[in-house]
């Protein structure tokens, strides 16, 4: 009988040992997982860094291909080789489609410098 006691008892010690251990290989695997929660999450970030400057640059770019287009459609409806159809030249036409762009340029770069002054001034106070 106190054969089977002290076998019971290793098994208990053995059962508490691999429990132990069960217990501190979940935790670390936890803490993988945390860790790439936090890489995905920085990845998501700088897609989202990307897609803010990217986002505009494309409607830049298709804008640009749509002006021309409409250049080259005036152009080939029989207007003068320098002309886009009411006498104004295709330079002139280029610049007027993007004023407005560089009017948004100019207030958005605006917007940054001020966030990143204020954010300055918020740092040195403290």
């Amino acid at each position: 009988m106190p054969k089977d006691l002290d076998d019971l008892r290793e098994r208990k010690k053995e059962l508490l040992l691999e429990s132990d251990i069960n217990r501190q290989i979940v935790s670390l695997e936890v803490s993988q997982i945390k860790i790439k929660a936090v890489e995905w999450r920085r990845g998501l970030m700088k897609a989202g860094t990307i897609y803010k400057w990217v986002a505009p640059l494309a409607g830049v770019g298709l804008g640009l291909l749509a002006a021309r287009k409409q250049v080259n459609k005036a152009k080939a409806k029989g207007a003068a080789a320098h002309h886009n159809g009411n006498g104004r030249s295709r330079a002139f036409s280029y610049a007027s489609l993007i004023g407005p762009l560089g009017a948004t340029v100019v207030k958005q770069a605006l917007n940054i410098w001020r966030h990143a002054r204020h954010r300055g001034a918020q740092s040195s106070a403290e």
